[in-house]
């Protein structure tokens, strides 16, 4: 197998994953004793049991790779530092507004609107980093924000998601949470020089995201929202349920990186925006929610637009 058929394969692969995991997360989120003990912070509670197990299953994958020492060393340079700051804003906040978003708006309309980020990151690092953004790339992304408004403004069942535009409104904070996430990260990459001899690897970088999510949920949001309380009364069965879903989470970022080594951020790019289609086919699958034309039509919109988009930028790397 080549490389190119490696990095399509874990492209695919992220779609795949993320897009299971999303619908999972609505579906575990309803919990009767989530909901019960934990109104005002229901899918807090929800994020952080996410990103923490999603934290120790890398663990285990670093022991495995003998970079877990090399990762925490990473946590003392300027890199290290800018890369905790960048997963602050992208893991509790971004997350935090992407989970409310699926318990809101859904989960089909969450995933959808919430993969125009990185067209949104491009547009923050051209007026942050100054990095130049051709016609092409600005045509997807005005493609894909159309889709994601024209998404918006879709008529849903308000019975059943009567907070369905309060729910969009969390997931376009995820989509600048993770957006700032990227431009912040990519500063770090490319501004920050490697100290004391340590070369950080994509899979170091990740830890750390879920390193800093799995601290700040713990040691701030969940006593605020008294989520222990509410941990403390789920069964087994829900908790192993959260445990199985980190593995998605984790699967989705780590083949992330993998399909970005073999085939480049563009292309990796576009096929992670393939959860969209993913996240309806299991929300229609697991759920029962039906997928109407309008939702299609919406979803091939953005999902064409993010296409566009990371292509110009793969094309731009290869010039």
């Amino acid at each position: 197998m080549t490389n190119t058929q490696k990095g399509i394969s874990f492209g695919v692969l992220v779609g795949f994953a993320w897009g299971l995991d999303t619908v999972l997360m609505g579906m575990v989120s309803s919990n009767s004793t989530i909901l019960s003990n934990a109104s005002s912070g229901t899918s807090l509670v929800t994020a952080f049991l996410h990103d923490f197990f999603c934290f120790l299953w890398l663990i285990l994958a670093m022991l495995c790779m003998k970079q877990l020492k090399q990762t925490f060393l990473l946590l003392k340079t300027k890199k290290g530092k800018a890369a905790c700051l960048a997963a602050f804003i992208g893991a509790p906040i971004g997350m935090s507004g992407f989970v409310l978003g699926i318990k809101y708006a859904a989960p089909a309309y969450a995933s959808a609107i919430s993969v125009v980020y990185p067209g949104v990151g491009a547009i923050l690092a051209y007026f942050i980093l100054k990095e130049k953004i051709n016609k092409k790339a600005v045509t997807g992304i005005a493609i894909s924000i159309l889709g994601s408004v024209a998404l918006g403004y879709s008529k849903v069942d308000i019975n059943a998601y009567p907070q369905f535009y309060l729910g969009i409104a969390f997931t376009c904070l995820a989509v600048f949470g993770w957006a700032f996430e990227g431009v912040i990260l990519g500063y770090a990459m490319k501004k920050i020089k490697d100290e004391e001899n340590i070369i950080a690897t994509p899979q170091q970088f990740l830890t750390l995201r879920y390193l800093t999510s799995a601290t700040v949920y713990g040691l701030i949001i969940m006593p605020l929202v008294g989520g222990y309380q509410t941990i403390a009364l789920l069964s087994s069965t829900t908790i192993f349920s959260f445990i199985g879903i980190a593995i998605l989470g984790a699967i989705t970022y780590l083949s992330w990186y993998k399909a970005v080594d073999y085939i480049g951020a563009g292309m990796g790019t576009a096929l992670n925006s393939t959860a969209t289609f993913w996240a309806l086919i299991f929300s229609w699958l697991i759920l029962g929610k039906p997928i109407t034309p309008y939702l299609a039509i919406c979803a091939a919109i953005i999902i064409s637009g993010v296409f566009i988009f990371a292509l110009s930028a793969q094309n731009k790397t290869t010039e």
